[in-house]
């Protein structure tokens, strides 16, 4: 099994049972990087953040990044989550940082940090 790094979105190899005490963090990065409509047993699953690869970076793009990850993540929160809330920022010029709380059936909390490139 591998578990995606969130800094380089990259895989990282690791045993089979590290792998299974993540796995909110793995669906919720796969919902984000599938591109929406490309996933042959579900065209809903997926995000629209391939659109913004060549917007402008501008401040409008902040609300506009909060609004597809909260497209992409509402298909957990009635079967694997009980709440997902996201919070969108910008720091650095042509990357807006997604704060993603995520609150489990059984009312444990994680908060993931997640980046979108914007602009080019």
């Amino acid at each position: 099994m591998a578990n995606i790094n969130l800094e380089t979105k990259d895989y990282v190899l690791t045993s089979l049972d590290e792998a299974f005490t993540v796995d909110v963090v793995q669906s919720i990065c796969n919902r984000l990087n599938i591109q929406r409509g490309r996933y042959w047993a579900n065209p809903n699953l997926g995000s629209r953040f391939y659109t913004l690869q060549r917007s402008k970076d501008v401040p409008r793009m902040i609300g506009l990044v909060k609004q597809i990850a909260d497209e992409a993540l509402a298909g957990l929160v009635p079967g694997r989550l009980s709440s997902i809330t996201t919070v969108a920022s910008q720091k650095e010029r042509s990357r807006i940082d997604l704060t993603i709380d995520a609150v489990r059936l059984t009312g444990e909390k994680q908060t993931i940090t997640y980046f979108v490139a914007v602009g080019g």
